[in-house]
């Protein structure tokens, strides 16, 4: 026989399985025939108040009530509300009192409900879950939990033993309200006895008790993945209390299954008023078990429920105008999930394009945009500036007049779009175009609004660029073209010319000049950053349309040729990343095509209708395609038609070598030439062998052209001299000459007067080197001569491509610090303040930005014109450092 404790109490009464502690101590004090308070004196917690115990124990409490009765410290813990404390209670930190509401429901009060036939059975004890805001019914007995007394309409407290009584267990607790009593305190116990109060009866396989279990099992017992319980509690709170408003503004729209829940609970509707609604069992009840309904699937009504329910919390919303994010944004505390799903039953109709990609509702799965900038940055990464060729295929119309469309801009516009779903609030078009480079904002997006889609449905586009981004943000993309938008521009990359020419020479190509290389430089850039870079500044008028031209033309041995060299240029920098790339079309689902899939297009047949089509015209009406839609094809495959270009693809005479930057002739006629004087051979021989005479002045002497003097020299059997040979220099070699003239474009007289010699040597040199020549009168690079701390910046280059760039950028330099242009001029100039001003102008056009900020007094450089001005400071202090070689001063006083 075990020995009793000392100080536990001899007469022992345990706690019920999952009793509540107030209910445990309540009934130990009646056998004991005490009060409440007497037990807890008895225990040594006088003073203490049982309702701060009910909610959390201390250790004190904890460890002198297990001394007194024997009871696990871990089971007086489980018997308060403390474990669910975050969870379906609210506790208020540091203090041992309820909130005002519960995490994931608005009633947080102390009270217990009760059933009454537990009460009868159990002897007025009762579990832990009656105090939770969630019991609502009782599984036993099949019945609704009551909330208060029959008997004086109020919270009965029946656990608690009192002095003046009631004495029996499982009657009401509370003074009654009728009449007075000579008893001290005034008025009479209320005594009513619970356990013969009417509940309503459940059906056992009803919605009612299917939701309670389904409750029950999510909190009792406490579960481990509380943040998972807490989430779906949220989403059936919020679904319920739009439920209970819905039974009062929407009722007459409700499914079957409502009123199904309301015959279970009695026929009545749940109490509400203006503000908010009655937080009784009965409420919870209809709300909760409805909520499950629509929140799970499985019942036939799962999805007209759900609808509905949106249509009531519309519904509240009497005055203000609809809107998706006033709309959802009513849904957000009850987590992603659940307001994902109310705005994929929103109707976003008439919603403009940017809210429609914001919150991705005309995809099957609209989201709410939640996420932070740093994710759109990383996502503007794997985005090229313009969209990928098949992509802009599918999603470009086909154009009923293609002098309306803005390709390129429509490309950059949808780029720019990709970015803005799921985006933060403050990001806009105009904020996420930068991100890719795309500065032309109002052109981009008016191409789309305006032009391409002003006449059709956008619902193509908002679907498939809110999937694309959202599968990039997934999967990711191979290639990094952030990267490439800083490493590749047009004064990074380069080509083999020496490769080209022998691709040249061996096709029977003619090379070419330098608007030639322009176009091919044009190519490379758009393989290797995926969007058409801006023309040269020393490219002419027709540089788009040859751009465009070339798509459609280029020989495939050339296109070989140019991958291999993106290749190169990858490889040169560590880059291990495929050329091209595009996205999956399995990216993107329940999406029909307003143009053409290049998936469904045979090569061959694509092959075929270029081979009969002379030009792009014939090829649309033979594909029935648009002239854009053939060219991102030819982009995409690489096959292009086979007629000769007028940029590209012309043939040189046989047997000729070519070069870049040469120039070649026809060969002479065939036709039968009249040999008498002075084409007499014995007179030809005489005028280039005696007198030593040049075939070009021998051509001008006799009216032939210089080709038609060699052929017939030739033909006589004459031994032409060679072409004179230049002197050696080695201070001009072919790797300065290509850095100075094709790199930094400085221009060939000066860099003649550098070296002292002529500008005809340099061009020889120049030529023979396969270095194309540029047309004469063309841009240059005016400080190529200096020597800079750091390469020119792509604004920079812009400017100083004039023979005037020096006296603009001392100019613009000094305009900060003065009140206005005039006083800037007075100090630093002889000129009017217009003079300066037209300079400032000048260089702000070149660069597409403004410099200098008017508003600003004094007058102050803008945050990217601060950048530009110390870059000119720079520039101009090496060229104050720079001695002129000697003789150029010489040169400039002739």
């Amino acid at each position: 026989m075990t020995d009793w404790p000392a100080d536990r109490i001899p007469i022992s009464a345990m706690p019920l399985p999952g009793e509540a502690l107030e209910s445990w101590i309540g009934a130990y004090a009646r056998r004991l025939r005490t009060t409440t308070n007497g037990f807890l004196h008895t225990v040594g917690l006088t003073g203490t108040r049982m309702s701060w115990m009910a909610l959390r124990i201390n250790a004190a409490e904890r460890a002198a009530l297990a001394r007194a009765t024997g009871v696990a410290p871990e089971a007086l813990t489980a018997m308060t509300l403390e474990p669910f404390d975050g969870l379906a209670v609210s506790i208020l930190p540091g203090r041992r009192r309820l909130a005002g509401c519960s995490p994931a429901w608005r009633f947080g009060g102390s009270r217990s409900r009760y059933c009454p036939a537990c009460l009868g059975q159990n002897g007025g004890r009762g579990p832990l879950f009656w105090r939770l805001p969630w019991a609502f019914c009782c599984p036993l007995h099949y019945c609704l939990l009551l909330d208060f007394c029959p008997g004086c309409r109020r919270w009965p407290d029946s656990w608690k033993a009192r002095r003046l009584g009631p004495k029996a267990a499982g009657t009401c607790t509370r003074n009654s309200l009728e009449g007075a009593s000579s008893r001290p305190g005034g008025r009479e116990p209320c005594a009513y006895r619970l356990a013969d109060a009417p509940a309503i009866t459940l059906p056992a396989d009803g919605l009612v008790l299917a939701a309670h279990r389904h409750i029950a099992g999510l909190l009792d017992p406490v579960p481990e993945n509380r943040e998972a319980v807490r989430g779906e509690l949220r989403q059936l709170y919020a679904l319920a209390w739009r439920i209970i408003r819905g039974l009062h503004t929407v009722a007459d729209r409700a499914p079957e299954v409502v009123h199904t829940v309301l015959g279970e609970c009695g026929g009545t509707l749940p109490e509400v008023t203006t503000t908010d609604m009655r937080h009784d069992a009965h409420t919870t009840a209809v709300g909760t078990a409805l909520a499950r309904v629509a929140l799970h699937p499985g019942h036939a009504d799962h999805d007209a429920l759900f609808a509905w329910i949106v249509d009531a919390d519309r519904s509240l919303l009497k005055k203000q105008k609809f809107n998706i994010g006033l709309l959802g944004s009513r849904w957000l505390d009850a987590g992603p999930n659940l307001t994902n799903r109310v705005l994929s039953r929103l109707d976003d109709t008439g919603v403009n394009l940017h809210t429609r990609l914001r919150y991705a509702s005309a995809t099957p799965r609209p989201r709410w945009p939640s996420l932070p900038a740093e994710a759109i940055e990383h996502r503007a990464a794997m985005i090229p500036a313009m969209l990928w060729p098949g992509w802009t295929m599918r999603l470009m119309p086909r154009p009923t007049n293609d002098r309306y469309l803005r390709a390129e801009a429509f490309r950059r516009g949808c780029s720019t779009f990709l970015l803005l779903p799921g985006g933060p609030p403050h990001l806009n078009y105009e904020r996420a175009s930068p991100l890719l480079g795309n500065t032309r904002v109002d052109r981009d997006r008016n191409s789309i609004h305006k032009r391409t889609y002003r006449t059709n449905d956008t619902t193509p586009l908002a679907t498939t660029l809110a999937q694309l981004a959202y599968a990039l943000d997934a999967y990711g993309s191979p290639i990094d073209y952030a990267r490439r938008r800083t490493l590749f521009t047009p004064a990074t990359i380069d080509l083999d010319l020496d490769a080209y020419a022998r691709l040249c020479t061996h096709h029977g190509w003619l090379a070419g000049q330098q608007a030639r290389l322009r176009l091919l430089r044009w190519y490379l850039l758009v393989l290797l950053t995926g969007e058409s870079p801006p023309p040269p500044i020393d490219a002419g008028p027709t540089f788009a349309a040859h751009c465009n031209d070339l798509r459609f033309r280029i020989p495939p041995p050339l296109r070989d040729f140019l991958l291999a060299q993106a290749r190169t240029h990858l490889a040169r920098h560590d880059i291990d990343e495929p050329v091209t790339w595009e996205p999956p079309v399995n990216w993107v689902s329940n999406v029909t095509w307003p143009g053409p899939d290049p998936n469904d297009i045979p090569p061959a047949d694509f092959r075929i209708a270029l081979a009969r089509s002379r030009t792009i015209d014939e090829a649309t009406a033979s594909l029935d395609m648009g002239r854009e839609h053939i060219r991102l094809y030819c982009d995409i495959t690489g096959i292009t038609t086979s007629t000769p270009s007028t940029a590209i693809g012309k043939k040189a005479h046989p047997g000729k070598t070519t070069r870049p930057g040469k120039k070649t002739h026809p060969a002479a006629p065939k036709s039968r030439i009249n040999r008498t004087e002075p084409l007499a051979p014995d007179r030809l021989r005489e005028l280039y062998e005696d007198q030593h005479l040049s075939l070009q002045r021998i051509a001008s002497l006799t009216g032939r052209g210089a080709p038609t003097i060699r052929t017939l020299l030739e033909r006589d059997g004459v031994t032409l001299r060679g072409r004179r040979t230049l002197p050696p220099r080695p201070d001009i070699t072919r790797e300065w000459l290509q850095q100075e003239y094709t790199h930094n474009m400085r221009d060939l007289t000066n860099l003649a007067r550098e070296r002292g010699v002529t500008q005809h040597h340099l061009t020889l040199l120049a030529r023979s080197w396969n270095i194309p020549i540029r047309p004469p009168g063309g841009h240059y690079n005016a400080i190529g001569h200096l020597n800079l701390r750091r390469p020119l910046s792509e604004d920079m280059r812009k400017v100083v491509m004039d023979a005037y760039a020096l006296d603009r950028l001392r100019a613009i330099t000094h305009v900060p610090g003065h009140p206005t242009f005039a006083a800037a001029a007075r100090h630093h100039f002889t000129g009017t303040d217009r003079a300066l001003r037209q300079r400032v102008i000048h260089i702000e056009k070149a660069v597409g930005f403004q410099i200098i900020d008017r508003t600003a007094k004094p007058l102050a450089p803008t945050q990217r014109g601060q950048e530009f001005l110390h870059e000119a400071a720079e520039i101009l202090e090496a060229a104050d450092k720079f001695k002129e070689p000697p003789g150029h001063q010489a040169h400039h006083s002739t």
